[in-house]
């Protein structure tokens, strides 16, 4: 790989800007300079999925951006940029450099991020797994790098959520509520109040289970740059989750942030986002 690629981080930022910088973090801690790419100008297509045209212009338009870009490696992050990049993408342009998943990289260099975890995060947590995500087995990955971490307690289960991450199952809302349901019930069996996140999206939809049941939900990469000894910016995110009351909610956004949107925006569009906790 080369020894500086491309981060592909998705449509998300706002939401997890605190993964990302931890991200671009271990990349470089193991040797991997790169450059970040995102937001609407880098969409994979994936979100005007039933308009064909639009979706194949919006894939062509990243393809060949991350082709000027000269890098040989393209580093994904979100699992749906991932697949689409191998299952549709390719098909409407051709690609000049090779994808890997964050966690394949890492994983492959984890000798080199090994000898970085010198803090040690004395906590027990459960693997928050689904089993869709069929391009990268992205769980056994994640779980040999926590269990770099010196005294960390990670429970591995047997059981793994359908779909290739939490949103995947927004549609299908008993679905959803049984992997909540679920997993919550991991934690209390293996008596931990902490749930691990692989994807950004489960991280999303079920940090408000500290509201509803006490457990902290943190995703993996927060936990690396924390034995890392790196100072993590805060989830922000979740912290506005489980604000509470809408006024709770506003005063910690803060109104720059909510002016820059908009406040009728803000109060229609973001804040129903933020006050819909996990269901069981």
């Amino acid at each position: 790989m080369s020894e500086r690629v491309v981060f592909w981080y998705g449509c998300n930022a706002i939401r997890h800007g605190d993964i990302i910088h931890g991200a671009i973090a271990l990349l470089r801690a193991v040797g991997v300079e790169s450059d970040p790419a995102g937001g609407p100008a880098y969409c994979c297509g994936t979100t005007e999925d039933g308009n064909l045209q639009s979706a194949a212009g919006m894939a062509a338009n990243t393809i060949r951006k991350f082709n000027r870009s000269g890098r040989g490696t393209v580093v994904t992050w979100c699992p749906s940029c991932h697949r689409h990049m191998g299952t549709f993408m390719g098909g409407v342009a051709s690609a000049n450099f090779e994808v890997a998943h964050i966690t394949q990289v890492l994983h492959a260099r984890r000798h080199l991020l090994a000898p970085l975890l010198t803090q040690r995060v004395e906590r027990k947590v459960v693997l928050h797994a689904h089993t869709g995500f069929h391009e990268v087995d992205a769980n056994p990955l994640v779980a040999d790098l926590l269990r770099l971490i010196p005294g960390l307690d990670l429970v591995v289960a047997d059981y793994s959520a359908p779909g290739h991450m939490c949103s995947a199952l927004v549609a299908v809302p008993a679905a959803l509520k049984d992997a909540v349901r679920r997993n919550v019930e991991l934690t209390v069996e293996h008596g931990t109040d902490t749930l691990v996140t692989v994807f950004h999206s489960c991280q999303r939809l079920l940090c408000g289970l500290a509201t509803t049941d006490g457990v902290e939900v943190v995703n993996y990469v927060n936990l690396l740059t924390q034995a890392m000894g790196i100072a993590a910016l805060p989830d922000e995110y979740a912290q506005w989750k489980n604000a509470g009351s809408d006024a709770e909610i506003m005063a910690r956004v803060g109104p720059e942030r909510i002016a820059k949107v908009g406040v009728k925006f803000f109060e229609t569009q973001v804040l129903p986002e933020l006050r819909r906790l996990p269901e069981k």
